[in-house]
């Protein structure tokens, strides 16, 4: 097996993003070491140090962290356990976590498992470990509201309601909305654009917006810097007199498309133009050959919109 520093994995993120491609039952944006490294870097900060269990074998990682220097190995995003920590085959994965016990780590280590699919490969070979563990728990994690865009925008569109269908035709056109594509604009500008969205919801005025929290700032901004240096960057702004009123944020990772933020202002909520934005930016994925369309985690009004909710389970384990 090979062990990296935290610093030697930054220079070989590329290829540990060929792996996550390779992984099937993952969210895969979210497992990716853009989502990681931001996440490790601006929301879980600690005062103890940072340990690092990194480990790659034959395109295999284990991607773990110990904040506290307690033994217990989290995921590098622990915020919501979106990210799988176990990349590859799942059965070497496995084999290498109770090598790196027997090779590195003072036993016992308890290992914090996030992003597993729910009755998935790696889920199975985790259980394989029941007996032979010292201590085996199971929770439920945050799922993933998944739109199917492989045949195409309208083939997803003809699987909804007809309720929903009429919705759609009744908003499509959102009179006096100017859609405007800014993915390739500077990061710098984006981010002045989307807090001068921000700041006109509801969420902003009553003290729940997620970008109250400067951590979740610092992740979001690293987020659409990385994103716009790779031209993976996806966000539109809807405009009214060359003003913006809400936007839609997102990103690619191969041929998937994860949802980041979506906001407009508290004078246009009645206007439709969430769904309008949503819409277009389904299109332009189409377009694009993205075959998988993610809304993230679930809330009710993504029910009318996903093809499938994908089932995750956080997994605990002491070796």
């Amino acid at each position: 097996m090979n062990w990296f520093s935290y610093a030697e994995f930054l220079n070989r993120r590329d290829e540990f993003d060929r792996s996550v491609v390779g992984t099937s039952e993952v969210a895969g944006f979210c497992s990716s070491a853009n989502w990681q490294v931001a996440a490790n870097g601006f929301l879980h900060e600690s005062e103890a140090e940072t340990k690092f269990l990194i480990v790659e074998e034959g395109g295999n990682w284990l991607l773990f962290v110990d904040r506290d220097d307690r033994g217990i190995w989290f995921p590098m995003e622990s915020a919501w356990m979106f990210g799988c920590p176990m990349i590859g085959d799942p059965a070497e994965c496995v084999s290498m976590l109770k090598g790196a016990v027997i090779r590195r780590l003072a036993s016992p280590a308890g290992f914090c498992v996030g992003g597993v699919r729910k009755n998935g490969s790696l889920h199975r070979e985790l259980l394989s470990l029941r007996e032979e563990s010292l201590r085996f728990e199971e929770f439920p994690a945050t799922d993933c509201m998944v739109i199917d865009l492989e045949a195409g925008y309208e083939a997803w569109l003809s699987r909804r309601s007809t309720k929903f269908r009429k919705s759609v035709r009744q908003s499509s056109g959102a009179d006096g909305f100017e859609i405007i594509d800014a993915s390739c604009d500077a990061p710098d500008a984006l981010f002045r654009r989307i807090f001068s969205v921000q700041k006109q919801t509801s969420k902003w005025r009553d003290g729940s917006d997620i970008f109250h929290g400067a951590d979740y700032v610092r992740f979001y901004r690293y987020l659409i810097e990385k994103l716009h240096e790779s031209g993976q960057l996806r966000i539109l702004f809807a405009q009214q007199a060359g003003v913006d009123s809400a936007y839609i944020l997102g990103g690619d990772f191969s041929d998937q498309y994860r949802g980041l933020q979506m906001s407009y202002a508290e004078s246009v909520r009645d206007s439709g133009i969430g769904n309008v934005l949503q819409l277009e930016n389904l299109r332009r994925c189409a377009d694009d050959g993205i075959l998988e369309y993610d809304l993230g985690m679930h809330a009710p009004y993504k029910e009318r919109w996903a093809d499938r909710q994908d089932v995750y389970v956080t997994v605990f384990v002491v070796l």
